[in-house]
């Protein structure tokens, strides 16, 4: 009995470091992925996916799935924004595997459509021709991840996209403004962790929709926003937020 006792609190041990040495592994690709997004450092993200992939491979984990797939879908979303087709697509193949995994495991089904309408859409950036057939699964998924979850910040992130990118008649600057407002607010009011780059990106992505509406103060504003969170946002600094206000001046 007292051998027994002893082997289950040997167990328990290895249990606890193991998961422990996991919690502290993600903090610090979630930390990896945030500072190369925000001094436009993509090979450390890169780095950042691929260990995460291998870590992925010797030990399933729900938490350490959806990081990963977050992961892989901002560094798409770079591929496809620096015409990078060829990368994007052998990444949006992983990409998808691991959305399909996320899929079965319970508690992430608003996560998982938010994917599927994300990947849509970037398979649409791949071959624009999909779009009259695929456009509509997109925004169903969109939907769908709503439905499953409206705390969850990324499904409206995905509505404002589709609003954002679609042609007319189907697309709506002005409707993406309010989706993106809407993510912005849930994610000021619970952070995850793995998010502060998208809370970014998101504000961001705010500011262009309100630049093509005509709204460049409010856009100006939402820069100015993002470098409060964070003063380093290179981008925003050196690019973005001088550019609008040259215009701005410039009448």
């Amino acid at each position: 009995m007292l051998r027994k006792s002893f082997l289950w609190m040997m167990l328990l041990s290895v249990s606890l470091v193991a998961a422990g040495q996991s919690g502290t592994d993600l903090e610090g690709w979630r930390g990896q992925i945030y500072e190369a997004y925000v001094l436009d450092q993509m090979p450390q993200w890169e780095r950042a996916v691929r260990a995460m992939e291998a870590a992925y491979g010797r030990q399933l984990s729900a938490e350490l799935l959806y990081d990963l797939t977050l992961a892989q879908y901002g560094l798409i979303g770079y591929y496809l924004g620096e015409k990078e087709n060829g990368k994007a697509q052998t990444l949006l193949s992983k990409a998808e595997k691991n959305r399909e995994a996320l899929a079965t495991m319970r508690g992430y089904e608003a996560e998982a459509y938010a994917f599927e309408s994300a990947f849509i859409g970037y398979s649409i950036g791949l071959r624009p021709l999909r779009a009259v057939t695929q456009g509509p699964r997109s925004s169903r998924a969109a939907e769908q991840a709503v439905e499953a979850d409206p705390q969850y910040a990324r499904a409206w992130i995905e509505r404002g996209n589709i609003s954002f990118f679609a042609p007319a008649p189907f697309g709506s600057k002005t409707e993406a403004i309010t989706h993106y407002e809407k993510a912005i607010r849930l994610m000021e009011a619970r952070m995850h962790p793995a998010h502060r780059w998208l809370y970014l990106s998101t504000l961001v992505s705010l500011a262009g929709a309100y630049e093509k509406t005509g709204k460049l103060p409010r856009a100006i504003q939402t820069l100015e926003k993002a470098l409060r969170f964070e003063p380093r946002f290179k981008w925003v600094k050196d690019e973005m937020l001088p550019e609008y206000k040259a215009r701005q001046a410039g009448g």
